[in-house]
C-alpha cells in the first residue's frame, strides 16, 4: 500500500511578517539612535545593524506601532533638550547673581580708597577752609557709596525676583510632562518656563525676539465634519510644518486647543513678519490627505517684538490681539503688532 508523504513545513516567515518586524526593529533603532551621540560605539553598532535589516527586507515609512515607538523617542528626545537647555538657564542665572556680588565687592573697596583718602587729608588739614573744601569731597564719596549701593541692591533684587519665579516654574515642570503627547511639540508648561527666561534675558542683553501666537482656521469644523480623530490629525500636521519651517534658535509650543506659541529668536519686526508669512504660507501649502480627500488647512498668526516694559501677560496680549485682528481681516494671514 502506497502512502502519500506530507510535504514539509517551511521554517521560514511569511514576508509579510518578516517586513513588520524588519520596521519595528529600524523604528528602534532610530529612536536610540536620538538619545546616543554620534560617535558613541553603541550609536555605530546601532547603524551597522539597521545596515543589515535594511539589505535584507524592504523597509516602509513607518506606521501603526512603528511610528508610535519613533514618536515616543521623539517626545523624550523633545524633553530632553528643553531640559538641558533649563539646566543652563539656571546656571547662567547663578553666574550673573555671583557677578553682581563681585562687582559690589570690587566697586565697594574702590570707594572705600577714595574715602579713605578723604580722612586722611582732613587729618593733615591745617586751615579751616582747607577742611571745608575736604569736607564737600567726603560727603560726595558717601552719597557715591549710597547710590551704588541701592544700585545694587535693585540689580540682585530684581536677580532674585526673576530666580524666584524660574525655581517655582523647574519644581512645577518635575511633576508634569513639558511635552504635548498628540503633537510632539513643547507644551504650555514649557512655555510658561520658556517665556520667563526671555523676559529677564532680554532685560539684560537687550537682544530683540518675537512672539508668535497661531490658531488653526475653521477648526471646530474639522471636528464637526470629520470627527474629533481627523482634527487631531490636523493639530498634528500643523505642528510638524511649522516645527519644519522655522529656524533651528526658533521654538514652537502648544499652548491649548488649537492655538500655538512661536518664539522667533533675534529678529526685528521685519524679519519676524517674513518669517511669520513664510509660516503661514507653508501651512495653507501642505494639504491635509484624508483617504481621497484633500483638506485645505490654514492658519492666522499674531506677533509681536518685546520691550523693555512687558511683562509675560502684556506681551502675550499684544501678540494674541494681532492674532484675532488677523482672523477678522479674512484669517489665513499675519497681523503684527505695530
Amino acid at each position: 500500500m502506497s502512502t502519500k508523504s506530507n510535504p514539509k513545513k517551511s521554517n521560514t516567515p511569511p514576508q509579510e511578517f518578516s517586513e513588520l518586524v524588519a520596521n519595528l526593529l529600524v523604528s528602534c533603532f532610530r529612536g536610540l539612535k536620538q538619545s546616543l551621540s554620534k560617535d558613541n560605539e553603541l550609536t555605530k553598532k546601532l547603524e551597522n545593524l539597521e545596515g543589515v535589516v535594511r539589505k535584507g527586507v524592504r523597509i516602509s515609512p513607518a506606521s501603526g506601532l512603528g511610528k508610535e515607538i519613533e514618536e515616543y523617542f521623539d517626545r523624550q528626545k523633545t524633553e530632553q533638550n528643553f531640559q538641558e537647555e533649563e539646566k543652563e538657564i539656571v546656571k547662567t542665572m547663578v553666574l550673573e547673581v555671583a557677578e553682581t556680588i563681585r562687582s559690589m565687592l570690587s566697586s565697594s573697596s574702590g570707594l572705600e580708597t577714595n574715602i579713605s583718602a578723604c580722612v586722611k587729608n582732613i587729618e593733615k588739614a591745617k586751615s579751616i577752609q582747607d577742611i571745608l573744601k575736604l569736607k564737600d569731597t567726603f560727603v560726595g564719596e558717601m552719597q557715591k557709596v549710597r547710590d551704588h549701593s541701592q544700585s545694587l541692591n535693585d540689580e540682585l533684587e530684581e536677580h532674585r525676583k526673576a530666580s524666584t519665579v524660574l525655581a517655582e516654574k523647574l519644581e512645577q515642570s518635575q511633576a508634569q510632562a513639558l511635552v504635548d503627547s498628540l503633537t510632539n511639540v513643547l507644551n504650555r508648561a514649557a512655555y510658561n518656563m520658556k517665556i520667563v527666561q526671555l523676559i529677564h534675558e532680554f532685560k539684560r542683553y537687550k537682544e530683540e525676539w518675537a512672539l508668535l501666537v497661531l490658531d488653526i482656521d475653521h477648526f471646530k469644523k474639522f471636528n464637526d465634519d470629520y470627527g474629533h480623530r481627523i482634527g487631531d490629525r490636523v493639530l498634528k500636521s500643523v505642528a510638524g510644518t511649522v516645527r519644519n519651517t522655522i529656524r533651528i534658535s526658533d521654538q514652537i509650543f502648544r499652548y491649548g486647543g488649537e492655538e500655538f506659541v512661536v518664539v522667533l529668536n533675534r529678529v526685528d519686526v521685519s524679519f519676524a513678519t517674513q518669517l511669520a508669512v513664510k509660516i503661514c504660507r507653508q501651512v495653507e501649502k501642505d494639504y491635509f490627505v484624508d483617504g481621497d480627500n484633500k483638506l485645505k488647512v490654514t492658519i492666522s498668526i499674531g506677533g509681536t517684538i518685546i520691550t523693555e516694559d512687558d511683562t509675560e501677560l502684556s506681551l502675550f496680549q499684544r501678540a494674541d490681539k494681532a492674532m484675532y485682528q488677523a482672523k477678522e481681516n479674512g484669517r489665513n494671514q499675519v497681523v503684527m503688532d505695530a
